[in-house]
Parts: structure tokens; sequence; C-alpha cells
């Protein structure tokens, strides 16, 4: 698919601060002001942990981790290669990042086979997808782990197994629902 140069999506702080995005097609990128409220919100949490990009289009989110001290990122997107020129572009690190193209479920199965876990899960998932990550996605996070799953104003985001609702919040047309492990 192809991508485009887009001088709205941009790193936003951090070692990366002021970089442009290059931004899939057919994406529709979280904007600037939820990003910058999303990172408000998780500011003490990012340094050091592992971060999970589900459905990553341009890989902004995760990106944004990485420059504000994220220590990696996993990144899944079905067509990676705006991603990838990103990646290339910033010049991340040995180890910091992972690319996984294809199918999210797929790619959810293999990162729980290999016993991965995240302090940070972000999945912005097109509306058709929503409900098939509420399943698995609870034995990805790691402990204190976060689940951000970013919906629409107008859609019903779905309720994970496993999973607590600590709290929902708009800015826009993006709403960001906070998840943490259940209690048992």
């Amino acid at each position: 698919m192809a991508s485009r140069a887009n001088s709205r999506v941009r790193i936003l702080a951090g070692r990366w601060k002021g970089r442009a995005l290059r931004v899939p097609g057919a994406a529709r990128p979280t904007s600037s002001r939820a990003r910058e409220a999303l990172f408000d919100i998780l500011r003490d949490s990012i340094p050091g942990i592992r971060v999970l990009d589900l459905f990553a289009g341009s890989g902004a989110v995760g990106l944004e981790a990485l420059s504000r001290g994220a220590a990696s990122a996993v990144f899944v997107e079905k067509d990676p290669g705006a991603l990838e020129a990103n990646v290339g572009a910033l010049g991340a690190g040995p180890g910091e990042v992972e690319i996984l193209g294809g199918d999210a479920r797929r790619a959810i199965a293999t990162l729980l086979e290999r016993g991965d876990r995240f302090g940070l899960v972000f999945a912005d998932p097109p509306y058709a997808l929503a409900g098939a990550l509420s399943r698995p996605i609870a034995g990805l996070l790691a402990p204190d782990g976060r689940l951000v799953l970013q919906t629409d104003t107008d859609a019903r985001p779905p309720e994970p197994a496993g999973l607590a609702l600590l709290e929902r919040r708009a800015y826009g047309r993006n709403v960001f629902s906070f998840f943490a492990r259940a209690e048992t």
C-alpha cells in the first residue's frame, strides 16, 4: 500500500522530537492532541518498559514511547512499508524494535508462545477486528502492565477477558480505554 509523508504526524517529545513520520495511505492516525494526552497520562510508566503497538500503521505510538525512553517496542502491522521506513529513518538502536508483519491474531499467538510480556500494549484495531482481541490480549501484559485500546467516539469498545477497565478518556474522535489485569 502506498504511504505518504504527513507533516501533521510527528514525534512529539524525547530524542526524536519533531521528526516527521510516513503514514500508510489508508491509515487513520491518532491525532497529535490525543497522543500528547495519552503520553501525559502514561508519562511515569514509559521509561524502561517493553511496548507492543498492535495495528501499528506508521508506528507513531510505539515510536513515541521509544523516543520517551521505552526500552523496546514490538510493532504488528499487516502492511509494514511505512513503518519500516520510519524505523529506518529514525535510526533505532539494536534490539529496540521488532516488526511483525501480517495478521494481528497470528502475531499475538506468536508473542504468547514466546512468553513475551509488555508494560504497555496499545491497540487501535480496525473497527471490525476490535472484538477479536479480547480473549488472548490479557496474557501479553506484564503484572503491572496496561492495555490502551483506542476506538472512535461512536464505537463500542470490547471488554477484554481477564482485564478490568480502569478509565476511559475522549480526545476529539479518539477514545482511550485503559485496562489492567483483573483481580482474581
